[in-house]
């Protein structure tokens, strides 16, 4: 049987549905999203709204910024609120609406915190040096994404509670995959999201002096050890090719030019228009993770072939993503335009068929 017809088989008549649909669902959050900026701005430019923020907080960029995100994200509930509803209708959501409620307080208050950093410093920049913004932006956008970085560890935790994993024999064997990968171990661990979610993931994250595995539990009780190493690997791949601390530089280089377009749009600053600024950083920033994408498929092939030299066995990878078909409903064979345009990461069709590939090409080496 072909690998797309066990992925076919596992997910059964309705999660084939169900996936498709999620799908479909994904391209009209990205068009949600869109639509929600617009008519945001235009509440901010379109209304005396704009004008009278700027009266009551004193003309200060910051305070300015703080009540826009914090406007923002309650005009946002709907459609955060729709991501939730997504996950109800899939069966993937575990959470109450009360815990889903404190989650999204929580991700709010980074979110505004955040957003409120990076725009009232561009913005705080254009008032005071509207002639050399352009070059402190370069400062600002490398300050911001060397931030995030910093902070991914502890964002996940925020989310997630995490034990060590008290499986020894799967962490030696990790801890062995490390050594042959010469990578620094610093331990497994196990996120408790089966709480809030029935899906599966696994990251290798960077800690002082090393990097750790975090699997969630969802994903250690759905996979056996050979198809946990599998995917270990892959994510040493990634730790391998510093596909993280590259990728910084894409994005940094994203946000500046998404800046730029603002800064271009504003035309003469005044905080009043600042509203325009974030509408043209936000339409740019969207076209442009359409292009990242690309970038991050790339990467993603470039993880898996390291990880089927790492673990030569084709037959994990299958295990692997059947297990994950059936837990997070990935499309298997999505729409060429859709996975070309929105996936950053490519189908697990054309994952299979790049490492089936990389397989062959070994054993002609060989030979």
């Amino acid at each position: 049987m072909e690998f797309l017809e066990k992925i076919y088989e596992a997910l059964g008549e309705e999660g084939l549905k169900k996936a498709r649909w999620q799908t479909r669902m994904g391209v009209l959050g990205i068009a949600l999203q869109i639509v929600f900026v617009l008519l945001y701005v235009a509440l901010w430019a379109l209304t005396p709204l704009s004008q009278r923020v700027v009266e009551a907080t004193g003309g200060n960029p910051w305070l300015y910024t703080l009540v826009f995100f914090l406007g923002q994200r309650i005009f946002n509930f709907p459609l955060d609120y729709f991501s939730r509803w997504v996950e109800l209708r899939l069966g993937t959501n575990r959470q109450s609406f009360s815990g889903w409620l404190l989650d999204w307080l929580k991700q709010s208050a980074v979110s505004v915190a955040l957003m409120t950093l990076l725009f009232g410093g561009a913005f705080a920049v254009m008032l005071a040096w509207p002639q050399a913004a352009l070059l402190i932006f370069l400062v600002l956008v490398a300050a911001f994404a060397g931030l995030l970085y910093a902070l991914q560890p502890l964002l996940l935790r925020l989310e997630f509670k995490a034990d060590p994993l008290e499986d020894e024999a799967l962490a030696a064997r990790i801890r062995a995959l490390f050594e042959r990968a010469g990578v620094p171990f610093r331990g497994v661990y196990r996120l408790r999201a089966g709480e809030k979610t029935s899906r599966g993931n696994a990251a290798v994250i960077s800690k002082v002096g090393g990097y750790k595995v975090v699997f969630t539990d969802t994903l250690l009780e759905a996979l056996d050890p050979d198809a946990l190493a599998f995917v270990v690997a892959h994510e040493l791949g990634h730790v391998k090719h510093r596909d993280t601390q590259r990728g910084l530089f894409p994005f940094a280089a994203l946000l500046y030019a998404s800046l730029l377009v603002g800064y271009v749009l504003v035309s003469t600053p005044t905080l009043e228009r600042f509203p325009f600024f974030y509408l043209g950083t936000q339409l740019a920033f969207v076209l442009g993770r359409l292009a990242m994408n690309h970038l991050v498929r790339t990467q993603e092939y470039a993880a898996d072939r390291f990880a089927i030299q790492l673990v030569p066995d084709l037959e994990a990878f299958e295990r692997s993503f059947l297990a994950l078909s059936r837990q997070n409903f990935d499309d298997p064979d999505p729409p060429a335009w859709i996975e070309t345009l929105l996936y950053d990461h490519p189908s697990i069709k054309h994952r299979y068929q790049a490492l089936k590939r990389t397989l062959e090409e070994k054993k002609e080496g060989a030979a």
